[in-house]
């Protein structure tokens, strides 16, 4: 296989953040004094995209911002982020990108110090090339996914979320979605995501026996 370059997103793709995301959630409703949904309901509404509305039973408009203002605080603390733990044998796989070319980590997470703090802390941080915070500014963020990318055509992005799913096809960059994301697959197929992998370990297997799929893509 020639140069292969991978984007791959920290958030449910090589990080577990449910922890953080659950705990996040809690305080913030609690906060505001309302009951929010289970914890298995909550995970359905987040990947499905549910308004924050959903996540704060019978709550006043108010009271919805102030929950999701604190909830987002919460979500990008130090205290939190320590919370997030490897994904199963994310770091074997890592080993695989690095070994087929560039592997560039972005998140949409703007606490950075956060971030690298964690990859200290997972021992991974030596196995990307560079490491990007990606701005909510949708054009900025789709500039520097096309420049991370650096003209390679064989460039593949593994995304967790559909915000970077979405910037990413608005690159012009082939994109594969992780189940283990914050997405359930029919809400990246809205922003043109139609290949999926349970884990890191299939998409690694499909790119060694040259799966079709990929090679649709153009990245094979």
């Amino acid at each position: 296989m020639s140069y292969f370059n991978t984007i791959i997103e920290w958030e449910g793709v090589v990080v577990d953040v449910r922890a953080r995301y659950w705990m996040a959630h809690k305080t913030a409703v609690a906060k505001v004094g309302y009951d929010g949904p289970t914890e298995d309901e909550f995970w359905r509404l987040l990947k499905t995209g549910a308004a924050d509305g959903q996540m704060v039973r019978f709550g006043r408009e108010g009271k919805v911002t102030d929950y999701a203002c604190m909830r987002d605080e919460y979500l990008r603390s130090n205290e939190l982020m320590v919370k997030d733990e490897l994904l199963p044998t994310v770091w074997e796989n890592l080993l695989v990108l690095k070994r087929l070319g560039g592997c560039h980590l972005v998140t949409l997470c703007p606490n950075i110090e956060g971030v690298n703090a964690a990859l200290n802390r997972l021992d991974v941080w030596m196995n990307f090339d560079q490491k990007r915070a990606l701005p909510a500014d949708r054009e900025r963020r789709k500039q520097i996914l096309k420049d991370m990318a650096g003209g390679q055509r064989r460039t593949l992005v593994v995304a967790g979320t559909v915000p970077l799913a979405y910037a990413a096809a608005d690159a012009g960059l082939a994109v594969v979605g992780m189940k283990t994301g914050l997405a359930f697959p029919q809400r990246m197929r809205q922003v043109g995501v139609d290949l999926f992998f349970e884990t890191l370990d299939e998409l690694t297997e499909a790119m060694t026996r040259h799966d079709p799929q990929l090679e649709r893509l153009g990245v094979l």
